[in-house]
C-alpha cells in the first residue's frame, strides 16, 4: 500500500487578518451591547433618585405647610402668645432641618450612579490583551477570543 501523505494548507496572511478583523468587529458588537446595558442601568437608578427627590419635595411641601401653621398656632397658643413671629422662626427652623435630610437622602441616591461602566472597561481591557496576544500568536488563538 501507498502511502498517501496530506499536508495541511496553511491559511494565507490575507485569511488571517480577515479572521483577526472578523473577530475585533465581532468583539466591539458585544462591547457596544454591553455599554448599552450598563448606561440603560445607571440611567434606571438616576430616575428612581430624581423620582424620590420630586415625590419627597411635593410631599413635604404640602405636608410641611400644614404641619407648619398648626405649630405655630399650638405654640402661640401655650408657649408665646404675644410672640407669634418667634413661633414661626421655630417651625420655620424645623422644616428647613427635615427638607434638608431629604435633600441629603436624594443626593446620596443620585451619587451611586456611575457614569464610568466599570465592567465595559474591565472587558474592553480584557479585549485589547487578547487581541494583542492573538496577533502575536496567530489566527489560532483568535477564536478564543470571540465570547459566545
Amino acid at each position: 500500500m501507498s502511502e498517501i501523505h496530506q499536508t495541511e494548507a496553511q491559511p494565507g496572511v490575507a485569511s488571517l487578518v480577515g479572521g483577526i478583523l472578523e473577530d475585533a468587529q465581532k468583539l466591539v458588537r458585544q462591547e457596544v451591547a454591553l455599554a448599552r446595558r450598563e448606561v440603560a442601568q445607571a440611567w434606571e437608578k438616576a430616575k428612581t433618585g430624581a423620582a424620590l427627590l420630586v415625590s419627597a419635595a411635593t410631599v413635604c411641601s404640602i405636608a410641611g405647610v400644614l404641619m407648619g401653621l398648626m405649630l405655630v398656632k399650638l405654640l402661640q397658643q401655650y408657649l408665646l402668645p404675644n410672640h407669634e413671629w418667634v413661633c414661626f422662626g421655630i417651625v420655620g427652623g424645623l422644616a428647613g432641618l427635615i427638607g434638608g435630610a431629604l435633600i441629603y437622602c436624594g443626593l446620596n441616591q443620585i451619587n451611586q450612579v456611575h457614569l464610568s461602566l466599570p465592567q465595559t472597561a474591565e472587558t474592553l481591557h480584557q479585549d485589547a490583551q487578547a487581541v494583542s496576544d492573538a496577533v502575536s500568536g496567530g489566527r489560532a488563538s483568535t477564536h478564543a477570543l470571540v465570547k459566545r
